[in-house]
């Protein structure tokens, strides 16, 4: 399966991401990750944009034709983003799902003023943006709320994809 942890900055999608990793014995790829490797100081523009989506698919389609569990850790923010989430999923024959983090914007203001992740550069100026650009869903979502406790939020995400 490939899971896709959406949302913007800020809302806990590399925590969730990582601790649902462990639950379900999958690889997860971030784009972050794959930014800082690529891009020694990352503008951030469409190019960039498209360079490090590009290498995240890739990752996931390599990983997934091994028969793993991958989840994707990203913003996803366009529609066109999550449709090619969803276009490598037919390929290869994998169900794809959708987890949107949210989280109450003061919780998530004290996050971003606190990281200390040395891979994500987005600051609450970046989230502002984000916010204003994010594209709704059209496909279904499992949406959780990172103000809850971890364990809640990894439960009911693997309730919803082992009932779905």
């Amino acid at each position: 399966m490939i899971i896709i942890i959406t949302g913007l900055p800020g809302t806990g999608k590399t925590t969730i991401a990582n601790a649902l990793a462990k639950e379900i014995d999958a690889v997860v790829f971030s784009t972050d990750k794959i930014r800082k490797k690529i891009f020694r100081n990352p503008v951030y523009n469409e190019e960039d944009k498209r360079i490090v989506y590009n290498e995240l698919f890739s990752q996931a389609e390599k990983y997934a034709k091994m028969g793993r569990n991958v989840i994707l850790d990203g913003t996803f923010y366009t529609k066109a983003l999550r449709n090619r989430a969803k276009e490598v999923g037919t390929l290869l024959s994998q169900k794809v799902y959708f987890v949107y983090c949210k989280t109450p914007e003061d919780i998530l203001k004290k996050r971003i003023d606190n990281r200390k992740d040395k891979f994500s550069d987005a600051d609450y100026n970046v989230y502002l943006e984000m916010k204003k650009i994010f594209e709704g869903f059209e496909e279904d979502i499992i949406e959780i709320d990172t103000s809850n406790t971890v364990k809640t939020n990894i439960d009911t995400i693997k309730l919803k994809i082992y009932s779905i």
